[in-house]
């Protein structure tokens, strides 16, 4: 706790002035920026860069864009005013104990801080353990997208062929197989090595596609299953740098993958494109967004995706439709009255949205995982960076398939937790009864290592795979499934946790 307080000074500032000076990067009470003034805002070159060390230009990603998908960013303040007649807190010393220091005295002292500036890790420690800041100064707000997009797709469906996800799997046309024994290398220091298969070559060789997120049944159903089949699902952004299709750069794919039989090496699996529907003159339209994608949340029926510079958007597995896969166009074509995805055969549909708050601290979303083991379950969320150790991960409860509102007439949702994670380049990252596990890449030229710790708690790491990615949690299996992103060196596998020694 003493380590904890001592942080505050730096990330905090002058908590009592009330002045709008900047404070170590930070903004003091009362300021309110632009979203690009923000420290570490904007076109960040730390910001979910995919280029591991040692890769060759055929792999690269190119760096997230910053609000690429909406013609720019939210206004976000730095934090809310200060209430009139309420006086700024006094400094807080460093405590010589822990006496009387708890969760809620953190939310307390920080309540007029200045929100933590962006890459600041001068008072962080490599590899000892997440260090918490005050949750409650992270918010969500619910978009209420829900009901117009509703009626969209009602109307949508009209006119289409809808089905869900389980329908899907009737209708795979790709196969993912075993790896062969020249590709083992690739997976050679997983150290508890469980399963794994590798894409169809088209998918496996192809540079303009990057995987990205990961979740699965295994995240959104009490038994794991889907009509009886286990499947998992990886979010793929278009690198247009590669392809040289710019009005497609980052359009998101999900591959749902049917892995029931993954030990006989054959995993069926299909694309399906994400879109956004909207009213375009009385008439339903499909767009596709722009988003990077880095993770995603299978949660129920709802599929959550990382918007990295908003927070989170959510599209409706159980409203697939689909569309005339005989045009390299998206949308509707008035001329055939047909709609088009690009060459898609199946588009998912978004839904909602959750976007940070206008009183929110600003993080970034660079991915999202599922905690079934939480109470109640939530959503993990977390922060690439880079070139530092101030990446933060921030834990949001659910309610059923929903984010679960602290405000239910704002439609706002609190944060319940948030750290510094005190480790650079995180991919993916969950939490697993208490303890947080981190795929980070670039640890050792270009090996990417897997970390697993707790508050204050030192580091464990275990060797892990070139570009790693997102994570997942099987509870009935106990692995951890994981995913690398460059071409001819991608898999999607899992590695057996238990086997680990304990922290």
């Amino acid at each position: 706790m003493v380590l904890l307080l001592a942080l505050s000074g730096v990330f905090s500032g002058a908590c009592a002035s009330g002045e709008a000076d900047v404070v170590d990067g930070g903004l003091t009470a009362g300021d309110r920026t632009d979203q690009n003034d923000l420290p570490g805002s904007g076109a960040d070159a730390n910001d979910d860069a995919d280029q591991d060390d040692g890769e060759s230009d055929s792999d690269s990603a190119g760096v997230e864009p910053d609000g690429s998908d909406s013609g720019g960013d939210p206004d976000y303040p730095d934090r809310a005013p200060m209430p009139p007649g309420v006086d700024p807190p006094e400094p807080v010393p460093p405590p010589t104990s822990d006496a009387g220091f708890g969760e809620q005295t953190l939310c307390e002292k920080l309540e007029y801080a200045p929100c933590p500036a962006d890459n600041d890790d001068s008072k962080l420690t490599h590899h000892e353990g997440l260090v918490p800041w005050a949750a409650c100064r992270f918010e969500l707000k619910d978009q209420k997208l829900w009901d117009d997009r509703a009626l969209l797709l009602d109307s949508l469906s009209g006119s289409i062929p809808e089905i869900d996800v389980g329908d899907l799997a009737q209708d795979f046309d790709r196969l993912g197989t075993a790896i062969t024994p020249e590709e083992t290398s690739h997976l050679a220091k997983l150290e508890v090595f469980d399963r794994a298969f590798r894409w169809q070559d088209v998918d496996f060789n192809d540079a303009a596609w990057m995987p990205q997120g990961l979740s699965g049944t295994y995240d959104a159903f009490e038994d794991e299953a889907i009509n009886g089949r286990e499947m998992v699902a990886v979010s793929w952004y278009h690198n247009a740098d590669i392809s040289g299709l710019v009005d497609r750069d980052e359009i998101v794919r999900i591959a749902f993958a049917d892995v029931t039989n993954i030990a006989d090496g054959t995993v069926p699996y299909r694309h399906v494109l994400l879109v956004e529907p909207y009213d375009d003159g009385g008439k339903v339209n499909l767009k596709a967004p722009h988003l990077h994608a880095g993770g995603i949340a299978w949660v129920g029926r709802y599929l959550y995706v990382a918007d990295t510079a908003k927070g989170l958007r959510v599209f409706d597995t159980s409203r697939i439709f689909e569309v005339s896969p005989d045009k390299d166009a998206i949308g509707y074509d008035a001329q055939t009255g047909k709609y088009h995805a690009y060459g898609y055969k199946y588009v998912l549909p978004q839904v909602g949205a959750y976007y940070l708050s206008g009183s929110s601290c600003w993080v970034r979303s660079s991915f999202v995982a599922v905690d079934n083991t939480s109470e109640p379950p939530s959503l993990i969320t977390g922060e690439f960076h880079g070139t530092d150790i101030a990446g933060k991960l921030v834990r949001w409860p659910l309610d059923g398939e929903h984010l679960m509102a602290t405000d239910p007439e704002l439609g706002t949702t609190q944060a319940s937790e948030i750290y510094f994670a005190q480790e650079s380049d995180m991919q993916g990252a969950l939490s697993i009864n208490g303890e947080w596990w981190m795929s980070s890449s670039g640890q050792s030229g270009a090996d990417g290592r897997l970390y697993r710790t707790k508050e204050r708690t030192p580091s464990a790491g275990y060797g892990w795979v070139v570009g790693p990615e997102d994570l997942m949690y099987s509870r009935k299996d106990g692995v951890l499934w994981g995913l690398n992103e460059f071409a001819k060196k991608r898999f999607v596998f899992a590695v057996d946790i238990s086997a680990y020694p304990a922290l």
